[in-house]
């Protein structure tokens, strides 16, 4: 997987600050561009016996759950259960975003429902689901997210600001090769399972580099 890596042979300032450099022929544009945030609710005329799983804040860590989601029904449910999720959507939370949590639904999606101190983000066609994920797990991005959000005791980002950041975009089929790669790297460098990138505590903008070189 490593064997005749290159790097890109040109690189241009990307024009934002906390990105640094890009290679050159990759297009930069605000997340929004690339997902529909919230894009599924549960509606207040939900019946009330309907059942469904429940992920809240405490259930995320950086790219993984710390417990199965608990099982609600929706007329016992807290008001802020009500954002409907499916596969290949990914939630990162808008409430306090000092914990860092982020997860990308991959298995499991049925009856799944966040709360709203959670923006959903689904990728729309020519965006690959999961390069959406790893974007907003690495540390470049989640510190940002820290940074621009307001108050003391709960810090939090308005969703309009989370989506206004603007994020590296290559092709499509370098989305899918940049995918590839970090899961190697997640399969390989973390033996006993827990995710070394997908907990964010190594990955940076350089990840996604090394991991393009491979196209």
């Amino acid at each position: 997987m490593m064997d005749g890596l290159k790097p890109y042979p040109a690189y241009k300032d990307s024009g934002v600050p906390w990105l640094g450099q890009v290679p050159e022929h990759w297009e930069l544009k605000p997340l929004k561009r690339l997902v529909r945030l919230n894009a599924s609710v549960l509606p207040d005329t939900t019946p009330a016996d309907y059942e469904f799983r429940y992920i809240d804040i405490g259930t995320v860590g950086t790219g993984f759950l710390t417990r199965e989601p608990q099982r609600l029904r929706f007329g016992n449910a807290p008001s802020r259960a009500r954002r409907v999720l499916h596969m290949g959507v990914t939630i990162i939370s808008t409430v306090r975003t000092y914990l860092k949590a982020v997860y990308y639904v991959d298995k499991d999606a049925e009856a799944l429902v966040c709360s709203t101190g959670f923006a959903v983000l689904t990728p729309g066609p020519s965006t690959q689901p999961k390069y959406v994920s790893y974007l907003v797990q690495s540390n470049t991005f989640t510190d940002r997210v820290t940074a621009e959000s307001v108050g003391t005791a709960y810090p939090a980002i308005a969703e309009g600001r989370l989506g206004s950041f603007y994020v590296p975009v290559p092709p499509l089929p370098e989305q899918t090769a940049i995918v590839r790669f970090l899961d190697y790297m997640d399969r390989s460098w973390k033996p006993d399972g827990r995710f070394l990138i997908s907990e964010g505590s190594s990955m940076t903008w350089s990840s996604f580099w090394v991991a393009a070189w491979m196209w």
